[in-house]
């Protein structure tokens, strides 16, 4: 009967996470990214032509504007935009998908780390409506990827080793595939896989078997990396930090700015395409989680192996953001994700346990429940009313309205279009679905290789940040795509005509689309 409790609770548990993510996943966040448009665009060239953007055959990093990205979660789209198509349900699909996909998983983790099934509902819920990996759910990021085969491994190296069976070499697997997923993963995964096989050694030993084919597949997946050294970072940490910025005394005070009442509870990350305007917890989660950690050391002293693995995550996942410019970072901190919703949701049932009376346990439980409930709510209303509205233009929201009136007037010989947000061209080839053979064909690429300029010049009969829009007169048979700032500075203002004002969704100019006068009968 009991069981038969933990399934509905659980199936419902499960109903709530995949409603909150997929609840109008087209439309909030308000448009695609340029990176979320290169994911989508890249899976639909390995899924047609088995290359990405640049011609290459099946890479094991993907090249995305003067970057490496890592494969994981490019190849993970590809089933969604075979399914939905290249559009921004087909994108961001995957990522919410994988969401779900982790409510569930954390569910077994928690089972078998704190040997009960109410920690892993508990756990469960917690991520299921926790603002931060909601919103990382409604976007296409490597975050749930890599959260996914992070918890999947470490729950089946931890059955394994329970069941003594194949288990064991599965999750060692799963770990490895998780190096393919994002930079963060190589400061976490293989401090915890030392751990984890230092602590469980012996029984290790007893099924050398596994343990050995274990080994050698995380061994595989880590040779992935010295094959494609784009996959190792350091590039990318040369990008993001410099070496006075790397120092000891600056890597301590940004990992202690993870741990801040303003990041934990208040504002989140300080970009706005990275938090969804609250903090990284709700801040009925705060009681909580201190009591959890409390747990968790009173755990530690007891002999409890999985709670210092716990530990020794949370206390990891800050390292990444910590050696970067921009700290504290919720996505470069992703291992955050999982390692606090289970240390909450331990100080949730040390709360419940304190009370035997069967009613009133279920009476404090819908308490906590109405407590979260509430906060949630709270945060929904502005998710979908104040950050649409507020935060549209760091989404890059406009290049869509753009494309589809490209599309619908042929008419145009050339269009140009201004590069002063970031990276238009991938927009022209998402939405436009533009083949492969033709875009490689006619691509003319800027040789500038700065990430604040556009890394294509030209494609086909489009053009971006080719010319001085202020000071240029315009050309008859062309379109022009500009900014309000840059239409109000035109110089030859008087010579254009406007044909198409794109807004924003709170009614503020976003792009004027401009014509010499009387090129067409508009």
């Amino acid at each position: 009967m009991k069981n038969k409790i933990i399934v509905i609770l659980l199936s419902l548990v499960i109903l709530i996470g995949a409603g909150l993510r997929l609840y109008k996943l087209a439309d909030n966040p308000p448009s695609i990214s340029w990176d979320e448009a290169a994911v989508g665009y890249n899976a639909r060239t390995i899924l047609h032509w088995d290359k990405d953007e640049w011609g290459r055959s099946l890479p094991l990093s993907f090249k995305s504007f003067e970057d490496d990205k890592h494969p994981l979660h490019i190849y993970l789209t590809v089933p969604t935009i075979k399914v939905f198509g290249l559009n921004e349900m087909g994108v961001r699909a995957s990522s919410a998908i994988f969401g779900v996909l982790n409510v569930v998983v954390i569910f077994f983790l928690a089972k078998i780390i704190f040997d009960n099934n109410w920690v892993g509902l508990i756990a469960s819920l917690i991520l299921a409506i926790s603002p931060y990996n909601i919103h990382f759910s409604r976007f296409n990021h490597e975050l749930n990827f890599v959260l996914f085969f992070f918890m999947l491994g470490l729950y089946l190296l931890l059955e394994g080793i329970e069941k003594k069976n194949y288990l064991i070499v599965l999750g060692f697997a799963s770990l490895g595939i998780d190096l393919l997923g994002y930079h963060s993963a190589k400061a976490v995964v293989p401090p915890v896989v030392i751990l984890a096989t230092i602590l469980y050694f012996k029984d290790l030993l007893k099924v050398k078997k596994y343990f050995l084919l274990g080994i050698l597949a995380f061994s595989f997946f880590v040779s992935l990396l010295f094959i494609e050294p784009a996959l190792l970072g350091g590039a990318r940490l040369k990008q993001t930090s410099s070496p006075q910025e790397r120092t000891f005394h600056a890597v301590k005070d940004k990992y202690l700015k993870h741990f801040t009442y303003d990041f934990l509870f208040v504002r989140g990350d300080t970009n706005a395409r990275l938090s969804s305007q609250t903090g990284t917890f709700y801040k009925s989660d705060m009681f909580f989680l201190a009591l959890g950690v409390l747990a968790l050391g009173w755990g530690i002293l007891k002999g409890r192996k999985e709670y210092l693995i716990i530990l020794i995550w949370a206390l990891l996942a800050p390292i990444p953001s910590s050696i970067t410019s921009e700290a504290p970072h919720i996505a470069r901190a992703m291992f955050m994700t999982g390692s606090w919703h289970l240390i909450i949701a331990l100080g949730i049932y040390t709360i419940l346990k304190v009370f035997k009376n069967r009613y009133l346990k279920i009476v404090v439980g819908l308490i906590i429940i109405g407590i979260l409930g509430a906060s949630l709510i709270k945060y929904w209303r502005g998710y979908f009313s104040e950050y649409r509205n507020r935060y549209a233009i760091e989404w890059q929201y406009g290049m869509k309205q753009i494309v589809d009136y490209v599309d619908a007037h042929p008419e145009y010989d050339e269009v140009y279009m201004t590069a002063e947000r970031q990276q238009p061209y991938i927009f022209y080839l998402f939405y436009l679905q533009t083949p492969l053979p033709t875009y490689l064909r006619t691509v003319s690429y800027n040789e500038t290789h700065s990430r604040s300029a556009s890394t294509v010049r030209s494609y086909s009969k489009f053009h971006f940040g080719l010319w001085d829009v202020v000071e240029s007169p315009p050309i008859s048979h062309v379109l022009y795509v500009v900014t309000p700032s840059d239409y109000t500075g035109l110089r030859h203002k008087l010579s254009f005509d406007t044909v198409y004002t794109v807004k924003y969704p709170n009614g503020l100019d976003a792009y004027f689309l401009v014509t010499a006068k009387s090129t067409f009968d508009q």
